[in-house]
């Protein structure tokens, strides 16, 4: 099937380069509009090929969740800025090759979009199934212009194939821009009434959820800066409220889950309202070769071979991109803990916040978790490349699909929305609770919330920490690894905190903690607490003001790492503020020091202006589209 995504890919990057001028003959031994498209089967190639665009490197591959999203307050690139040949810090210019892909591949994605709807009345088949291939193909546009309209502003709006001669394109305004995506999705949505991932099996192919909660998104944009449209807010709760009250969606009890099924081609049609399909994706999604999610913005790993083997255990991972401090301490704490990074209330910080990365010691040939205590330096765990199959684990490039609309996301902009319409309700209330709630493990039961050392005993070795035993309770899943210091166990990590499903078992008690003895010496003791099922409710009685800044710090614990933050900063309406907020932040909290820090992040940070709002308009469209006009500060 790959050979025809590639066909169909080709063919319509050939009509592109409509400079050429062209016999008059109708040709017979390749394929254009007017020979191709005869058939349902043809059309779908067609609408595979529009879907294999959002996955290649430019785009979701590594492009948009990785090059121009890297450089926030929740993380920074760890690499020296004078390599900044990828896009990763603010030094781009209208030049930059990843600029260019930016715009590039949204439109390569327009026009193939638009040659398939210019073509979609040809074929005779069940119209049904046109109605089906029609609006997923004016979705993808739409999402396409989305694309655009979020990282350049205003851009020429093309809705058929352009001809010779239409070279001259003016921007639209982003208004405009709005005014066309929401046209297409409002399309789409009759067109795809009744098509749920809940009847396919699978969430990578567009569907009814899927269009109502783009609608939302592109609602929520619209209201804020540099539009201002604060009406556009209730149109965000109406579609938001459509996915939610449809019963189709539902957040995954654990968060961790969400994105160990991504790695591990496993869909979950409940949580992930839309991903874009990779290598094994469910059928009538063209597959990729790969991509680099979990690469760059993942933990740090070196492939280990064993007689010239690869270990099975190991995986490749540059891990060129780091967490703030910021966004380690904006997870709650367990005041009491007594450990050196205490223990979070909220599970999502230590999947977030990886605090290791895979080394290998040259001398002894063996491979072994590197701690990094200190949040500067601590990889981004999302995405985890260890949980992928083993048999892929030694390519430097993975097929794991990319969330691009969670539910969680959803319940967020309602919150939002909400607030910014009637203040703080209990619908805005419920609606982050439920996020907050399902962060802290506790949506069908109550998990471990600490462990506190009674006695350290002694006798132990740093070396070899002895092994924790959490029993009893009513509940399971729950375990930790010894902090061993001075021959003393000093606290007890967790690594799970209980079995995160819909059934559990959860904890009723709190379990019996045992620490296995030493070889000599005495037998350390420890208690466990478990959680009340209250911890994750946010403070009642905010105002609007701060409970607006409530769901800003949630959609970062939430949503981190998933390409959503410098579009969210920049539509909050203080992006050049808030970053020089940040650095003076992070330079009082010790980034800059090379052995604890991330003084490259922070030289990437220092020069943000107001240019930086947007992308530039490549060099090479100016040249060719003499109307456009370049954005401000390039």
């Amino acid at each position: 099937m790959k050979n025809k995504y590639i066909l169909a890919f080709l063919f319509v990057m050939g009509l592109s380069t409509s400079c050429k001028k062209f016999l008059d003959t109708e040709p017979t031994d390749f394929y254009t509009p007017s020979n191709y498209y005869e058939t349902a089967a043809q059309l779908q190639v067609g609408l595979n090929g529009i879907y294999s665009n959002m996955m290649y490197g430019p785009m979701y591959g590594q492009v948009l969740n990785f090059n121009f999203t890297s450089a926030t307050d929740e993380m920074l690139p760890n690499i020296s800025v004078n390599g900044d040949n990828r896009g990763l810090y603010y030094s781009y210019d209208a030049g930059h090759n990843n600029v260019a892909g930016v715009w590039r591949w949204p439109y390569i994605g327009i026009n193939n979009a638009n040659v398939l709807l210019d073509n979609i009345n040809k074929p005779t088949m069940n119209e049904k199934e046109r109605g089906y291939i029609k609006g997923q193909a004016l979705f993808l546009r739409a999402f396409n212009y989305f694309i655009l309209t979020t990282h350049f502003g205003g851009v020429p709006i093309v809705l058929h194939s352009p001809g010779i001669a239409d070279t001259n394109i003016p921007a639209a305004s982003q208004v405009e821009v709005y005014e066309q995506i929401v046209a297409d999705l409002k399309e789409v949505a009759i067109l795809l009434k009744g098509r749920t991932a809940s009847n396919l099996g699978y969430n990578d192919q567009v569907t009814i959820t899927a269009v109502h909660a783009m609608l939302a998104r592109v609602y929520l944009h619209w209201a804020g800066f540099p539009t201002k449209d604060v009406s556009k807010y209730a149109d965000v709760i109406v579609y938001a409220d459509s996915v939610i009250n449809s019963g189709l969606h539902d957040l995954n009890p654990d968060y961790k889950q969400v994105f160990i099924n991504l790695c591990q081609d496993k869909y979950d049609v409940k949580e992930n309202i839309l991903e874009w399909g990779s290598a094994g994706a469910a059928a009538g999604v063209a597959n990729k070769g790969g991509n680099d999610i979990g690469n760059f913005v993942g933990i740090n790993s070196s492939l280990y071979f064993v007689n010239n083997v690869p270990d099975p255990s190991s995986y490749l991972s540059a891990g060129w991109v780091s967490i703030t401090k910021k966004l380690f301490d904006s997870y709650e704490v367990v005041p009491t803990s007594t450990l050196v990074n205490k223990a979070s209330l909220d599970t999502r910080r230590d999947w977030n916040c990886a605090d290791y990365i895979y080394a290998i010691n040259n001398g002894t040939s063996t491979r072994y978790k590197l701690n990094r205590n200190n949040p500067w330096q601590m990889p981004c765990g999302k995405f985890r490349r260890e949980y992928c199959p083993q048999e892929i684990r030694i390519n430097g490039s993975y097929n794991i699909n990319w969330p691009v609309i969670r539910y969680s996301d959803v319940l967020l902009m309602k919150a939002e929305a909400e607030n910014q319409v009637n203040g703080p309700t209990t619908a805005a209330y419920d609606a982050i609770n439920l996020v907050r709630k399902r962060g802290y493990g506790t949506m069908y039961g109550n998990i471990v919330k600490d462990i506190t050392v009674e006695n350290g005993g002694s006798g132990y070795s740093t070396a070899n920490p002895p092994e924790v035993t959490i029993s009893g309770g009513g509940g399971s899943g729950a375990t930790g690894i010894a902090i061993v210091s001075g021959g003393k166990v000093t606290g007890v990590k967790l690594t799970s905190r209980g079995s995160l499903t819909t059934s559990g078992p959860y904890f009723s008690s709190a379990p019996t903690v045992t620490i296995a003895a030493p070889t000599t010496g005495v037998t350390a003791t420890a208690t466990a607490t478990i959680t009340n099922g209250t911890e994750y409710l946010l403070t009642p009685g905010l105002s609007k003001a701060d409970f607006q800044l409530a769901v800003r710090d949630e959609r970062m614990r939430e949503l981190c790492f998933e390409a959503y933050r410098r579009t969210d900063l920049v539509r909050w309406g203080n992006f050049v503020g808030d970053m020089r907020e940040f650095a003076n932040y992070a330079s009082a909290n010790g980034i800059s020091v090379s052995s604890t820090g991330n003084p490259n992040g922070y030289q990437g940070i220092s020069g943000i202006t107001s240019r930086h709002l947007l992308l530039p308009k490549p060099t090479y469209e100016l040249n060719l589209n003499k109307a456009l006009v370049q954005n401000p500060g390039y």
